[in-house]
């Protein structure tokens, strides 16, 4: 089995280390692995094993879809058996290239956005071979509603995996400055101001406090100027945005995710794997926030600025909350999100989709 593994810049600014695990742990498996990344990645960032085949993103659905669906000469002489489009963005350039190349493609389901394509998809090539493989047990259960009868495509749940950190002690923020993380959506919304809110009246309190805003978004600006509304500019950075600049963020006291943005961010796991306390946004479609046991969430609606104060008091002044927290969410990490997991879970997909057994190299 020889299969191409397809990602875009987008979801590769955020999943790199998941790829990564990816990428091992099938050629572990004795799979053969084409890695389809973005030509500006640079070598240092792909993974060292595997192939590389390059192709050039756009943030244009229409030429995305082209370029993606030129691939053939690329690919053909790999003898690649199978594709795998890891971010919705890319299958519908997937699909075609499948269609046209007379392969099986399985199609990664990560957000509600996703959503919307699962019908084209099935009309653009044959059914049964396409498998969707979602990444919350929320969105297998949305993605089978959507096909309704149509009992002949595969759709499993396989959950992003991360390696888990051996035990950890939460920071004695008696000695040093209290360091936050801000992951927002890309967005200045409502929610996103009822932290600044709240993030406001913890300076207030703690002045030494710094936080670091994670902005998705093209534009910050807007985040720029709230921040200088809240008076936050000298406790508050923006992270530059590059790839893997997320892996840099994990080493905070706290990461904070105001939104419910709807899609699975691998972000998450890994702060929990790592022992980073997780304050969230109650959010249906990502069943790994669970209130206590793997993050504190704020699950009023409308959220309010006294929620945030209250869960950020909690992590600068209860060690021993902080601590527990940390070890039920690890634990939870180690049970359901391994990256040996979510190979094992991709390689049988894989083997359901295509009826071809695991070869070893020759």
């Amino acid at each position: 089995m020889h299969v191409a593994l397809m990602a875009n810049t987008a979801w590769l600014d955020e999943e790199l280390a998941m790829f990564r695990y990816l990428v091992v742990g099938l050629i572990d498996e004795q799979v053969r692995v084409a890695q389809v990344l973005p030509e500006i990645l640079p070598d240092s960032e792909a993974s060292v094993f595997g192939a590389r085949v390059p192709w050039r993103d756009s943030s244009v659905a229409a030429i995305r879809r082209w370029r993606i669906g030129r691939m053939s000469e690329a690919l053909s002489p790999l003898d690649v058996t199978l594709l795998h489009a890891l971010d919705g963005r890319l299958w519908s350039g997937a699909v075609k290239l499948a269609k046209k190349m007379d392969l099986s493609v399985v199609l990664n389901v990560n957000s509600v956005l996703d959503l919307g394509q699962i019908v084209p998809a099935i009309k653009q090539w044959d059914p049964q071979r396409i498998a969707f493989a979602a990444s919350t047990e929320p969105l297998a259960q949305a993605v089978r509603e959507r096909l309704g009868d149509r009992n002949d495509v595969l759709v499993e749940t396989i959950k992003p995996g991360v390696h888990v950190l051996e035990d950890v002690v939460p920071s004695d923020h008696s000695e040093q400055t209290f360091c936050g993380v801000i992951a927002s959506s890309g967005r200045y919304d409502a929610d996103m101001d009822t932290l600044f809110a709240g993030v406001r009246h913890l300076v207030d309190q703690y002045p030494e406090v710094q936080f670091f805003l994670d902005v998705q978004g093209r534009d910050p600006h807007r985040f720029w100027r709230a921040a200088a509304t809240y008076e936050l500019h000298a406790n508050m950075s923006m992270v530059p945005r590059r790839l893997g600049h997320r892996e840099l963020m994990l080493r905070a006291d706290v990461l904070i995710h105001p939104q419910a943005v709807g899609k699975t961010r691998g972000l998450l796991q890994q702060a929990m794997a790592q022992g980073v306390p997780v304050l969230a946004r109650a959010d249906v479609w990502q069943d790994a926030l669970i209130d206590q046991q793997t993050a504190w969430l704020v699950q009023n609606e409308p959220p309010k600025p006294e929620d945030w104060i209250e869960r950020l008091e909690r992590v600068i002044e209860r060690r021993d909350a902080v601590q527990r927290l940390v070890d039920s969410a690890r634990q939870y990490v180690r049970d359901h999100h391994l990256a040996s997991h979510q190979v094992e879970r991709t390689l049988h997909l894989y083997r359901q989709l295509t009826g071809e057994p695991i070869k070893l190299f020759g």
